[in-house]
């Protein structure tokens, strides 16, 4: 019980220390960005312009902005290119382009670390892109199979009337919708990392470690190698990341050992990212496992790109 209480006190004091002072900051500024480009018709004009080069992958305007936004901010910020998507009722064929992307893409805030341990970012992120336009270009194809083509949403007209919004407008409007998304995350961030402090401090992980030793060694994977992938799994990329920050001078890995392993740990395909995305925008919900899918195969082509390398 002492084991349990521990866990789940530990989980959430981190979950808070994540959600409040690291997510909230961060989507609070991209929200209110976007609200207010979304009210001066920049964002329009902008997803205007992007849209024919990225519609050959299945993308709208806003699809390609959400990769941009993980790719260089983090893997919540493209929640709110996402949310306008929700909100302008973008067909469900771009809808899921644009979540299978950003599920096989590299977040910011779980490349960029690496930079510390000799590793380009640069070449991760880039990676993560072409991952992110396998998977859009897949998942387009599959939900257009199942449903008639959709308008994409940087040609839909609002269905309210059209306000300009001033920054500080768009900054209370930004806020409140940034405090909602937090407070429908936290919940899945105490448990997620509340599992995965309950499997380090029972011993669960040596216990499963010790009998699949024989099958483990099979395929060259190491204790510390599942420690990671049950880490990405249950806590996300950047927890990954952390573990691997606090176990380097420990391994010694090389960078170009980490790199080759980037494609499967830096991604929001896990418990936490799914949660946060789809309890974030319930619109992504009727898409998920074909996102799912699209995004698998997307990263097992970044992991192959990666190998050829």
């Amino acid at each position: 019980m002492t084991i349990l209480i521990n866990a789940v006190l530990d989980a959430g004091r981190s979950a808070v220390d994540i959600a409040v002072f690291t997510f909230l900051p961060l989507m609070i500024v991209t929200f209110s960005l976007m609200r207010y480009l979304e009210g001066i018709s920049t964002l329009r004009r902008i997803a205007g312009k992007a849209n024919p080069l990225f519609r050959l992958f299945g993308l709208d305007g806003f699809g390609a902005l959400a990769i941009i936004q993980l790719s260089l901010v983090s893997s919540a910020a493209p929640v709110s290119a996402l949310s306008l998507m929700a909100h302008k009722r973008t067909s469900e064929r771009f809808i899921a382009a644009a979540f299978a992307a950003v599920l096989a893409a590299a977040p910011a805030n779980a490349s960029f670390p690496l930079a510390s341990l000799g590793v380009d970012p640069g070449l991760i992120v880039v990676n993560g892109i072409c991952g992110a336009l396998v998977a859009s270009t897949l998942a387009c194809w599959m939900v257009g199979r199942r449903s008639v083509t959709g308008i994409c949403s940087c040609h839909r007209a609002d269905d309210h009337v059209a306000v300009r919004l001033d920054l500080l407008t768009a900054i209370n409007r930004g806020g409140a919708d940034a405090i909602r998304v937090i407070s429908a995350i936290l919940p899945v961030l105490v448990i997620s990392l509340a599992m995965v402090r309950l499997i380090q401090g029972t011993g669960a992980l040596s216990a499963f470690t010790s009998v699949a030793q024989p099958v483990l060694q099979l395929f060259g994977v190491s204790q510390q190698n599942v420690l990671f992938f049950l880490t990405k799994c249950l806590a996300g990329s950047s927890a990954a990341v952390a573990l691997l920050l606090d176990l380097h001078k420990e391994l010694s890995l090389a960078p170009e050992k980490i790199i080759d392993g980037s494609a499967l740990l830096l991604n929001p395909l896990d418990l936490p990212g799914l949660s946060i995305l789809i309890a974030s925008v319930p619109a992504l919900r009727p898409v998920a496992g074909i996102a799912v899918v699209s995004a698998l195969v997307g990263i097992v082509v970044r992991t192959a790109l990666l190998s050829w390398l």
